[in-house]
């Protein structure tokens, strides 16, 4: 079962930023997890849209200009684009991208091939996912090659069949809502299952025992 280290080794460091990308790998992740906004038209990582809970901002991050995003920090560190954090990975895990803002798509189109030439990722190595479904339709329409994962909160009518439309290689879905029948369905038509987010011990046994894939997780030393 994968551990995808949500927003890098956020329990080392400030979440989303390069340190804690740099812990994640150092810590051996096979995997970590970003959100993503658009700022000016370049993709940055940050997760909430509103700047003032955890940065020295204010605001929503996406009115704001790349100029005053270099000013603010988050626990003293930096916010990256999500450019420096492909460099940085350079192709030594698999990143999971979620559009998580405001117009991310057209950016990412523009970013993916470039991520894939420049820096050393395979194709299987960067998971596009998104609660936007029709975001991630219209990236994969851009490329058709490109792995993607829905985001799915609750219990939809049919799961499979949701994801199977999107042509995803696979569903990532909420600790909250998960069943043994939900995973049945999404492996049967040749899907993996990621769960978020896993943060402790009996959650994390509950999910290797119903056979899913991979988990979100704050914790790499499950």
């Amino acid at each position: 079962m994968k551990i995808y280290a949500h927003r890098g080794a956020s329990r080392y460091y400030p979440e989303n930023t390069l340190q804690a990308f740099e812990k994640a790998l150092e810590l051996g992740a096979t995997a970590i997890e970003l959100d993503v906004h658009n700022v000016e038209g370049t993709l940055v990582v940050f997760h909430d849209r509103r700047l003032d809970e955890i940065s020295s901002g204010s605001g929503y991050i996406d009115q704001i200009t790349l100029s005053e995003l270099s000013q603010i920090t988050v626990q003293g560190q930096p916010i990256p684009t999500l450019w420096q954090v492909l460099e940085y990975v350079g192709g030594r895990c698999e990143v999971n991208i979620e559009l998580k803002g405001f117009n991310t798509v057209k950016p990412l189109i523009k970013l993916y091939p470039e991520a894939i030439t420049q820096f050393g990722f395979r194709i299987d190595q960067l998971l596009i996912s998104s609660f936007k479904h029709p975001e991630l339709a219209e990236f994969k329409k851009s490329h058709p090659q490109a792995h993607i994962a829905p985001l799915i909160e609750g219990v939809p009518l049919d799961l499979a069949a949701t994801a199977s439309k999107l042509n995803a290689v696979a569903v990532n879905l909420s600790l909250n809502f998960i069943n043994q029948e939900m995973i049945d369905d999404v492996h049967l038509k040749g899907m993996k299952v990621n769960v978020f987010t896993v943060n402790n011990k009996h959650d994390f046994e509950e999910m290797k025992a119903l056979g899913v894939d991979g988990i979100f997780s704050d914790h790499l030393e499950f």
